[in-house]
This record gives structure tokens, sequence and C-alpha cells, in this order.
């Protein structure tokens, strides 16, 4: 009897032990495009909010698909300081190398990588920064995650020349064929964290149907979770607009179900822990940050697509400063907008975070033409200008996009003859593709930060108000 009922316990062990598990529950959190907004603006976003609704949901994984940096000044002025510590606080478990990352220089992107408690990945850029790591494996219930980290091919256009040295991005295909394999044996499920144009976005999911979830950025768009075949891609917008959830459902390590939303940050509780991480930076910057400057009748946003009203108060005051006939700025510099009501210096600061500083040059009309036709391109963006008038056709292809362009008093542009124009130092490297400034004569770099000329522009007026003059229009 003793012996029968040893045999009876055993077989209900082993039948236990192969009976099939149920099924795994895995909650993801995810954002992208941080850009240095650690507090909330206007009620949305901040890295305390986001904490308070990462911690609600009590997330197996938080990931981010990079530009965590720069944009604002309680970010930059620490170069990215408070971010990391804050993401370490919140508990993120990867990050991904975005073009903007490398904003601040490579030494401090270096000790930023250093201070991170979580890997920053990006498995097709070839840099002398060791620590960016290709991919990651964590394992969460039992299931091991895959977790590999991509970089738009264009990184070395849309990030300042003097800070890429040793930078090559390779080919995001050919760079994920190589890891692959190994990437497979030790992993159940591939995700993919990507910092991509559309276009590199689309040729990855494709190339690559076995990696179903890709969380994307770059593009800043707020997308609720879309599908590329059976690839779920989620985004989440920028400046901490939004937090993204996807929740994976497993049966025996095999994925079953997969469901994604977008979640607003707005009008959120801060975490308190986070909290107390940012406020010894905030209390250092918050005086400068708070100084008004001006007022605005209205509000005063840019466009990329269309003659704007902040584009033209940007050029404008690039024009005045530099004294020239012309001035060019390319609107993906301008990362904010100017509210109605009290302008303060910080305000200005997250519409021009960048570090580059106001270049005056001389450029043949024919050079401008070429400057002008680049901003054309829908990874460039429309261009700001001061100075001219200029009518697109984007029907054209080419040069023949440019159907006229004359000053302001309606003077045409002459091809052979030299224009005084301003412009700053990152477009002059060729940054966003504008290759042709370097081809100018009598470059002047002002060493003026962009922002202290709008501050400077602001407070001179006073009040500035939102309007368009047709400077740029289309056929």
């Amino acid at each position: 009897m003793k012996y029968a009922r040893k045999l009876l316990l055993c077989i209900l062990l082993i039948a236990g032990c192969t009976a099939p598990q149920g099924p795994v529950h895995i909650v993801i959190m995810h954002t992208n495009d941080i850009h240095g907004q650690i507090l909330p603006k206007d009620g949305v976003g901040g890295l305390p909010q986001i904490a308070t609704i990462i911690r609600s949901a009590s997330p197996d994984l938080i990931l981010d698909a990079g530009d965590m940096f720069t944009g604002t000044f309680l970010s930059d002025d620490f170069k990215g300081e408070p971010t990391i510590q804050a993401m370490n606080r919140i508990g993120y478990a990867s990050g991904t190398i975005g073009n903007h990352e490398f904003d601040y220089g490579q030494d401090a992107l270096r000790m930023r990588l250093r201070d991170a408690s979580f890997p920053v990945l990006s498995a097709n850029l070839q840099t002398p920064i060791s620590e960016i790591k290709k991919y990651t494996v964590v394992t969460v219930k039992g299931i091991r995650f895959g977790i590999i980290g991509l970089t738009t091919e264009n990184v070395k256009a849309k990030s300042h020349p003097k800070n890429m040295d040793g930078v090559t991005a390779l080919d995001i295909v050919e760079s994920v064929k190589k890891i692959l394999p190994e990437l497979r044996s030790a992993s159940d499920f591939i995700i993919g964290t990507v910092h991509l144009e559309d276009a590199e976005e689309k040729r990855f999911a494709e190339t690559f149907p076995e990696i179903r979830l890709v969380i994307g950025g770059h593009n800043h768009d707020a997308l609720g979770p879309f599908w590329l075949g059976q690839t779920m891609v989620a985004k989440t917008g920028v400046s901490g607009q939004n937090i993204g959830r996807v929740d994976l459902e497993f049966q025996e390590k095999k994925l079953t179900k997969m469901e994604g939303k977008l979640i607003p940050v707005t009008n959120v509780a801060a975490d308190p822990a986070i909290a107390k991480v940012i406020e010894p930076f905030e209390v250092r910057v918050s005086a400068q940050m708070g100084e008004i400057v001006g007022e605005a009748t209205g509000d005063l946003a840019s466009s990329k697509k269309v003659e704007s009203p902040l584009a033209n108060l940007v050029a404008d005051a690039f024009r005045e400063k530099g004294k020239t006939q012309i001035a060019i700025h390319n609107t993906g510099g301008i990362r904010a907008r100017i509210t109605k009501g009290p302008v303060s210096w910080g305000a200005v600061f997250e519409v021009l975070p960048f570090s580059n500083t106001l270049v005056t040059l001389k450029l043949t009309g024919t050079q401008l033409k070429k400057s002008l036709i680049n901003g054309l391109r829908p990874e460039v963006g429309l261009p700001a200008v001061s100075g001219v008038r200029v009518r697109f056709d984007r029907k054209k292809k080419g040069a023949e996009q440019l159907v006229s362009l004359t000053l302001s008093y309606g003077s045409p542009i002459e091809d052979q003859k030299l224009y005084s124009v301003t412009t700053h130092d990152f477009l002059l490297a060729g940054g966003d593709g504008y290759t042709e400034l370097a081809n100018g004569t009598d470059v002047r770099d002002t060493d003026i930060l962009l922002r202290d000329v709008l501050v400077e522009y602001i407070k001179t007026r006073n009040v500035v108000m939102p309007a368009i003059d047709g400077r740029i229009s289309f056929n």
C-alpha cells in the first residue's frame, strides 16, 4: 500500500511537470523622444508624471526608443544628468541611441551611459563609445526578451558634425542580420527599439517579420499602435506627452496575443520619489528659466510644410542680428512653440535648445537657390527665411520646384550676384543636408548662441505677435 501511494505521487508529479503552463501576461511601458522634458509643460508630460502612470501599471519592462536628451534648459544645462537619474529611478530596462544623444559631445554621452543603470543600445552604430551596446536580453516571468536598438542611418546629418568624429552609421538591415542568429538563440521573443526614419522603419519590419514588436521614435508622431505586416509598431510622440503600453500574452513562450495603446500624460500627479531626484537640479536653474523677456499677443507655432509665424520670427531675429540681406534657418531646429502671454527665458530656450551659433557669409544666387530647394526634402522640412520671397511648386522635380525667388522688396535674385546671409554653424557644417552653405565666402562665426539672439529680439520689441506675410508660397 505504501509503495502504491509513492507510485501514485510520482505519477502526479510527472504529470504536473509535463502539463501545459497557463498563459503568461507581460506588460511593457515605453517612451521615445523625451527631449529633456523632465518637468510638465502646460500640464503635459514630465518624468515624475510618467513615473506615476508607470507605477500604477506595474509593468514588466520599461523601454525607451531614443532622443532622451536636448530640448529644455533643465536637461541641457546638466548635459542630460537629471534625465538619466530619473530614468534610473523609474526602472528602465533599456534605452536607444537617438541622433540627439550626441548633442552634448561624446565625452558627455559616455558619462551619461556610465551613469545609466540600464543599457543604451544601437546595433548599427560604429563609435569610439564602448558603452553603447548592440542588444540586451532580459528575462521576465520565465520569458527571455531580446531587445535590439537601431539608430537612423542619417544620424550624422541630424547631429552636429563636430560631435560625430569616428561615428559611422551602418545599414540597419545588414547590421541586424549579423547579430540575429546569436540573439535568436538567447531569446524567446525579440523587440526592436528603433530611432529611425519612417522608410527605414518599414524596411526593418518587412525584412524581419519574426520581430513582432517595434518600439519606435524619431519622427515625433503620436501614433496609436499600427501594423506593418504582422509587426506592431508603437510610438508615443514627443516630450513625454504620452506613454505607451503594450500587453503581450504567451502560451508555452509563444506569443498568442498583443495589444497596445497610448496613455496621455496630462494633469497627472507627480511621483514624489522622482520629483525628489529632480528637485536639486530644478532649484539651480529656476530663476533663469522664469525670467520674463516679453509678451506674445497669440500663440506662435512653427511648421515644416508651410510658412509659419514662429519660423518667421526666428529668421527675422537672425537677419537683424547678422545685419544681412537674407537669413536661413532649418525649421527642424525650432523645437517648441511660444504660447500667448508672458514669454519666459526658459520658453525661448525650448524654441532653440541647441547650442548653435550665429554665422554670417556670402552666397551667390545659385548657391542660395540650391540651399532653399534642400528644404523641400520631406525629412528636412521647409526652411525658415527672412529677406526673401520664395515660391515653390512641389509637383515639379529638382531645381524646377523653385518657381521664383526675389528679395523682399521685389528685386529678383541673380545667379552670379553675391548676397549676405545669416545662418548658423550647424547648417554651415552641412547639417540637415545644407551642404551648399560650406561653399560660401566671407564666413564669420559670431559665437553668439541662437537662443540669445531671439531673447534679445523679443526684449527689444517687448511684444511679439503671430504673423505670416506671404514670404513663402506654393503654386
